[in-house]
């Protein structure tokens, strides 16, 4: 029975992880989160996608290939899809889609950067497209504002994910 799931790593990028600091809601770990999350995603064969933010004129000035690139403990292996996006969704002006439906895909599950913002966007989206989503919510993070902490904002989006029947799941609980 062909695996219906993929693991959906959103925009883990230097660039996005720089200033403000980009935090989960249990500390500094969102790499190492993530890194698990792939680590078991291959071990059980299942199909990972990447998403990466390309639009450079959406960077500040002197932003490099370097800092566009992946993180070094997330870089996708030959034959793992990688999206490029100009916008906040994953789905929007790419084929992501096509690249799920042509694997069979029909339940993402979601980590990575920004919970506001990419992240946010890109489970919309998926709902909106038919998918079931999982958001690992322990591996999802967002800026950190002093006026507005994650821990704080954070647990917004979750509560309105769980309202629009996406589901959550932590890094430690999630069985692949």
């Amino acid at each position: 029975m062909p695996m219906n799931k993929a693991l959906v790593i959103v925009d883990v990028q230097p660039i996005f992880m720089k200033s403000p600091k980009m935090l989960t809601l249990d500390g500094d770990d969102l790499v190492a989160k993530c890194s698990g999350l792939l680590e078991a995603a291959r071990t059980t064969h299942m199909p990972v996608v990447f998403v990466q933010h390309v639009d450079k004129d959406d960077m500040p000035e002197g932003t490099t290939d370097k800092d566009m690139a992946f993180h070094q403990d997330l870089t996708p292996q030959a034959g793992e899809p990688v999206i490029g996006k100009m916008f906040g969704s994953g789905f929007m002006q790419t084929d992501l889609d096509e690249t799920l439906r042509s694997l069979g895909i029909n339940h993402l599950i979601v980590c990575g950067l920004s919970a506001y913002g990419c992240v946010n966007q890109t489970v919309l989206f998926a709902k909106l497209f038919g998918y079931d989503v999982t958001v690992v919510q322990d591996a999802i993070a967002a800026p950190e504002y002093e006026q507005w902490p994650v821990t704080e904002g954070i647990p917004i989006f979750l509560a309105q994910w769980k309202k629009g029947s996406i589901n959550l799941a932590s890094a430690r609980s999630l069985r692949f």
